[in-house]
């Protein structure tokens, strides 16, 4: 395993103050805890993972692989926690369905009184604490006395609101999913490749990583160009091509993951992701135009995640 004394994706030299930490390759919301590194800074995993990592896991279609793919994952809830339906109706969205949000229909603050709706009598108690504490000024002790004395507070079973349709955005910005795969692919090789970090697409590849890092969310044409160029998960003979290899290799594991560098007919470096063995997760990532140094005629160097979590270099 290769060891740099700085941060692969800020630059930034490990001292006192800036410090490794314990960066998951592939992320661990797809059920990575062993293949990782320690060449980036706190700051840097930090924010990867919220600014890069989630465009990748927390895609829709990513999260319904998850939900069947892994057994941490069954409970997941595929859809946003809120979402409002074409009659304008809000709603919670839970696995048993979707459950009104707590609201103040009417109120008569001359009378002292209040009607809300509510999906439970437990939901209503809570959202009603809200509201005295905020429009009467009761501490806990007497909102308490309220809500348990039944002339006052009173629940009320009604008719269950109809629900119209909904709707969720699952447009994929390719540019940043595809940016989440070039981080898989940046700090394996840097794992696995003595000096990569230095090579000319190397700087390249870790500009984008940075500007990610930073919470760049919209890239301009000329980049997203260059991304798509990089990261290629759509050309069918290259997503075939590591298919097959995965189905190899499972023929004597359980696959989880699989990722490996290889050299292509131009001389290229390329870094191959397959996860959870889906054409939606397989990627071939351009690390070097030049694979001289790094890989000879016939090595590759390949990793796999199991699905029981170890992990195993093949070459």
């Amino acid at each position: 395993m290769a060891k740099t004394d700085f941060c692969i994706i800020c630059g930034k030299k490990f001292t006192d103050g800036i410090k490794r930490s314990k960066e998951h390759i592939i992320p661990h919301a797809l059920g990575n805890d062993r293949l990782i590194t320690f060449n980036v800074c706190e700051t840097c995993n930090n924010k990867i993972g919220t600014n890069i990592d989630a465009y990748l896991t927390d895609y829709i279609i990513v999260k319904m692989i998850r939900k069947v793919s892994l057994e941490k994952d069954k409970d997941l809830q595929i859809l946003n926690s809120y979402l409002t339906d074409d009659k304008g109706n809000k709603f919670r969205i839970r696995d048993s369905g979707p459950e009104v949000i707590p609201s103040v229909i009417n109120m008569d603050k001359e009378n002292g009184w209040f009607r809300i709706g509510a999906a439970t009598n437990e939901d209503g108690k809570v959202f009603a604490k809200k509201i005295l504490k905020r429009e009467a000024g009761l501490d806990n002790e007497a909102i308490d006395k309220i809500l348990n004395d039944s002339e006052k507070f009173r629940w009320v079973e009604t008719q269950s609101i109809e629900t119209g349709s909904f709707q969720q955005d699952a447009t994929l910005d390719f540019s940043r999913f595809k940016l989440a795969a070039i981080k898989i692919a940046y700090e394996y090789a840097v794992e696995k490749l003595e000096g990569y970090e230095n090579d000319p697409d190397a700087a390249i590849l870790r500009a984008y990583l940075l500007s990610g890092r930073y919470g760049k969310k919209r890239f301009v044409n000329e980049e997203c160009n260059d991304i798509n160029c990089r990261c290629r998960c759509i050309d069918e003979k290259i997503r075939q091509a590591i298919s097959e290899r995965f189905s190899e290799v499972s023929e004597q594991y359980k696959v989880r993951h699989l990722v490996g560098l290889v050299k292509d007919l131009d001389n290229q470096l390329l870094c191959e992701i397959r996860m959870f063995d889906s054409d939606v997760l397989t990627f071939a990532v351009l690390l070097s135009k030049d694979a001289h140094g790094y890989l000879n005629e016939t090595d590759a160097i390949e990793t796999i995640i199991t699905e029981d979590n170890e992990v195993h270099d093949l070459t």
